[in-house]
């Protein structure tokens, strides 16, 4: 299954439209990686994705269990989840504007 979602990824349409990559380019490379086991592949790829995982997870949690300070770990999570794809596509971008 794993190398059937390798050879079926979709494509970006912010890099097919306009060039540049999106903040969640590399999100997919990264699912396969961590699925394979490569944490540090899968980090490399997109950092965000293991704290989206665990957002995820923590929002599901809270959702089941309602716990009274639960809404604030997931407002957390969300909010590192979002600063580390911001932080890493600004990093991408200034990679790329000098890498030329």
């Amino acid at each position: 299954m794993i190398d059937w979602l390798e050879h079926h990824l979709f494509s970006c349409f912010f890099k097919s439209h306009f060039g540049i990559e999106c903040p969640g380019c590399g999100m997919q490379r990264s699912f396969i990686a961590l699925l394979r086991g490569n944490i540090e592949e899968s980090i490399n790829y997109h950092i965000a994705l293991i704290p989206l995982i665990i957002t995820i997870l923590l929002l599901f949690i809270q959702l089941k269990i309602k716990h009274k300070q639960g809404g604030y770990w997931v407002m957390w999570a969300f909010v590192f989840t979002t600063v580390a794809t911001i932080v890493q596509y600004m990093m991408r971008q200034f990679e790329t504007l000098f890498s030329h």
